[in-house]
């Protein structure tokens, strides 16, 4: 199949089920391909041992049911041609989650054409894509120096990968990046961008001679577009809250598989999601006090009263975004990488971060504070962003879910548990927490609490339009000298 995604999936056992009888086959340990086409998708499925292919046929309409949390029912084939049933199971709850995930938005049964549309919510896209046609949102972006500043350092600093090289701009917005890598001797850059802003990129790229000329902005998204030439490098800013929200890492992976060439250099390279425990007791006061609104049975001779245990639900289900004191964390962070280059796109589809977090001083455990790095990995320096706390502000912020029920802990203990975030079509993601602390005394039961927040629906806390204090942009910083750059792990 031309211009196919391809998903793959290990650690599956399938059996065969007799559609008439019911009777199951033995099952038998397999890699599951799945080759997302525009107009089918066909499922290869394979044996682990050997490579001995078990069945390869088309995907139907309608043909995928859930069972439980580790399995599901896939019927394979069809029309013409005899069709073929089998159960799959997967080790674990998220590995079934990615494949379910995968398998259900790859049905013939979507209108869509494009692997874009087939997984993503028209509504949400239309409304991600007017979002970022507007100039003022490029605006606060562009604004936001640390990021612009960390671009430019990573391409200008690394002239060598882009001098006479072909480059990609994936999502490419005002075009900005494309002018960097322009400026940094590029001999040609494609600036894909899907939104209206690809209109307001050209015009820019025009009005710059030296360099306008050598960007050629193709308006479309990257899953639909045609360009014969293979890339030297992709660049991107697909970054959003906590690394993956909008879920745009999944385009440029996308861009790397369709238009990449081998061993060709992506700019950033590593993204880095990491978690640590926090106490703060005024922000969950704070969440307390916001839905106690709904404790009112006089509001202008109604009572509201009915809703408020709702109320506190709801407030507990949103992510908080602001910029806090990192004396607020009682633990180091863990850490979940993500290499761009190696990473499977229906990896990203479920991502379980175990936690084991040992906690520095007696206190209330609030819940977890997260934040991430990329890192650019440039042939002549390294460059990280960082929007950890305590570092100059960034656009993103830091993210935090707090728990609705929290521990007491004491000193050395470790919180034990795991952070899940689980891709949906409004292209982002449920974050589902568990948290785990020893029994306040003993013989007592351990201490737990969890939720499940939607990172599409944040608290944007105490936060202003931060930029306006910034004035205008910084002299570009000067190239040359050494600059030591930590590991990627």
């Amino acid at each position: 199949m031309d211009g196919c995604t391809e998903l793959v999936f290990d650690d599956v056992k399938v059996s065969t089920v007799d559609e008439g009888t019911g009777e199951m086959g033995e099952e038998v340990e397999v890699r599951i391909v799945v080759k997302v086409g525009p107009e089918q998708a066909l499922v290869l499925i394979l044996k682990r041992e050997g490579g001995e292919k078990i069945v390869e046929a088309p995907l139907g309409p309608n043909s995928i049911y859930q069972l439980g949390k580790r399995a599901c029912m896939v019927r394979l084939g069809g029309g013409e041609r005899p069709s073929t049933c089998c159960r799959v199971r997967s080790a674990n709850a998220s590995a079934a989650s990615r494949l379910y995930m995968a398998l259900e938005s790859a049905q013939p049964g979507k209108t869509a054409h494009s692997w874009f549309e087939k997984k993503i919510d028209q509504s949400s896209a239309e409304l991600y894509f007017h979002y970022y046609g507007t100039l003022q949102h490029q605006q606060n972006m562009l604004q936001d120096y640390i990021r612009t500043g960390s671009y430019y350092t990573a391409i200008q600093g690394n002239r060598d990968d882009f001098e006479g090289k072909t480059v990609m701009d994936v999502g490419a917005g005002s075009g900005i990046l494309s002018l960097f890598a322009a400026q940094a001797g590029a001999k040609k850059v494609y600036a894909v961008e899907a939104s209206v802003m690809a209109e307001y990129a050209r015009k820019l790229a025009v009005d710059n001679p030296g360099l306008g000329e050598r960007i050629e902005v193709v308006q479309g998204k990257v899953e639909e577009i045609k360009i014969e030439e293979k890339m030297d490098v992709l660049i991107s800013e697909p970054i959003g809250t906590l690394l993956v929200n909008e879920r745009m890492l999944e385009t440029y992976l996308y861009a790397r598989d369709h238009f990449l060439k081998p061993n060709g250099k992506m700019f950033p390279k590593v993204g880095r999601i990491q978690v640590a425990a926090f106490s703060d007791e005024v922000l969950h006061n704070e969440l307390l006090t916001r839905a106690a609104f709904w404790m009112q049975e006089n509001f202008y001779g109604v009572n509201v009263s009915s809703l408020h245990k709702e109320a506190v639900n709801q407030y507990f289900s949103q992510v908080v975004i602001d910029a806090f004191d990192p004396g607020l964390l009682v633990s180091a962070p863990v850490m979940k990488v993500v290499d761009f280059s190696t990473v499977r796109e229906e990896e990203l589809y479920d991502i379980e971060i175990p936690l084991k977090l040992t906690v520095v001083r007696p206190c209330m455990i609030h819940g977890i504070a997260c934040w991430f790095d990329i890192f650019f990995d440039g042939s002549t320096r390294g460059e990280w962003l960082s929007t950890a706390p305590g570092h100059p502000a960034t656009h993103w912020f830091q993210l935090r879910c707090v728990m609705q029920k929290p521990l007491w802990a004491t000193g050395g203990c470790q919180v034990v548990g795991k952070m899940r975030l689980v891709a949906h079509a409004r292209q982002s993601y449920d974050v589902h927490v568990t948290l785990e602390v020893p029994p306040i005394a003993e013989g007592m039961e351990s201490q737990k609490t969890s939720g499940v927040l939607d990172l599409k629906e944040p608290y944007y806390r105490q936060l202003t339009s931060w930029w306006h204090s910034q004035g205008p942009a910084p002299p570009p910083p000067r190239m040359g000298g050494d600059m030591h750059v930590d590991g990627c792990g």
